[in-house]
């Protein structure tokens, strides 16, 4: 079933036929966490392509002072992974945990990255991820330079309305660069204001 999943998701990007989805889904396997489970710690050199079958991830950053600064969530049905990490061979810069039990296909950049000289199609797939991976990064780092906080939790929600109950509130706080105090006000503001409106 996990494997389906994933298929469904690449067939978005690139048409695999058979054998090359056979030769694909042979580097992908199967792993269940527990939610709390740290699959990246930071300073480590895994470099994973991970896709989320069930359950829901938090990828941080740890600050200089020990605190977290949340980077992406990411939920059933996406894609994540150490890209720049990756290419480069350095070691990743950022942790990643489970915030429920997940069920992932995992495969090893190298073997992912092996494929691309075997056939265009596997280049071209490649080349979809990398978009798709740095398009979600381009637009977390221009939300975070130009837009206040509400307009950041506007967007978050906008981004993730299936998650908004899923994803503790001192993690939202985390993602949005605020306090928890600081978002728990924004809400309430933001309540008035419908209220008023209504």
């Amino acid at each position: 079933m996990s494997h389906l999943q994933l298929r469904a998701a690449i067939q978005k990007w690139v048409a695999l036929e058979n054998t090359q989805w056979t030769e694909l889904a042979a580097i992908f396997h199967q792993r269940s966490v527990a939610a709390g489970t740290h699959l990246l710690l930071p300073g480590s050199h895994s470099h994973e392509l991970v896709f989320v079958c069930s359950g829901l991830l938090r990828f941080y950053y740890l600050t200089e002072q020990g605190g977290e600064a949340n980077k992406a969530f990411i939920a059933e049905g996406a894609f994540a992974g150490p890209l720049a990490s990756s290419v480069l061979n350095l070691p990743v810069i950022y942790g990643a945990q489970a915030l429920e039990p997940s069920v992932l296909l995992v495969a090893s950049y190298s073997a992912f990255s092996a494929l691309f000289d075997r056939h265009p199609v596997f280049d071209r797939l490649g080349r979809k991820l990398a978009e798709y991976l740095l398009v979600g990064k381009e637009l977390r780092m221009r939300t975070l330079l130009l837009h206040q906080a509400k307009d950041r939790y506007l967007a978050f929600v906008n981004q993730y309305p299936d998650l908004i109950e899923r994803i503790p509130q001192y993690h939202i706080a985390g993602y949005l660069g605020i306090t928890e105090v600081s978002l728990s006000r924004l809400k309430g503001d933001l309540r008035r204001a419908q209220t008023v409106i209504v």
